[in-house]
């Protein structure tokens, strides 16, 4: 696995969208980065996140596997780059995201998120590296 933090034109020239049903040649936000999980030279797994130093934590806008790669450790390492990110901003590992989808007990289960209010869910410092151990083993 390798991590590869995308500007907005080399998103737009990505030739492997259509195995992401996210539009990745937007974001959500001007200030936010999309960091590429890299299998073999193939993207195999998309996440957007912004720091937010006011707030002390990073939020999450979007986080999608390629259709291929769904089932795989695919998003846990996404999840666990982005935690890695805020504990070495200096958050405590912490951040926060919607869940928009069916999978909001999942990223309870599987990943130990934890809920907040409404859909938000968020990771604290031990879950973060929990992540951390769990899915970025070789770094």
């Amino acid at each position: 696995m390798q991590f590869i933090e995308f500007s907005i034109e080399e998103t737009n020239r990505f030739k492997c969208l259509d195995e992401f049903e996210f539009d990745w040649t937007k974001r959500s936000s001007p200030i936010s980065k999309v960091v590429g999980n890299i299998y073999f030279g193939d993207i195999v797994g998309l996440v957007e996140f912004e720091r937010q130093p006011r707030s002390l934590c990073d939020y999450m806008w979007l986080i999608e596997v390629a259709s291929s790669y769904r089932g795989t450790t695919v998003a846990g390492e996404l999840l666990a780059y982005v935690g890695k990110d805020s504990l070495e901003q200096g958050f405590d590992g912490f951040f926060f995201f919607e869940s928009k989808t069916l999978l909001y007990e999942y990223y309870q289960f599987k990943y130990g998120a934890k809920p907040s209010t409404g859909r938000r869910l968020y990771f604290d410092k031990e879950a973060t590296e929990k992540l951390i151990s769990t899915y970025l083993k070789e770094e």
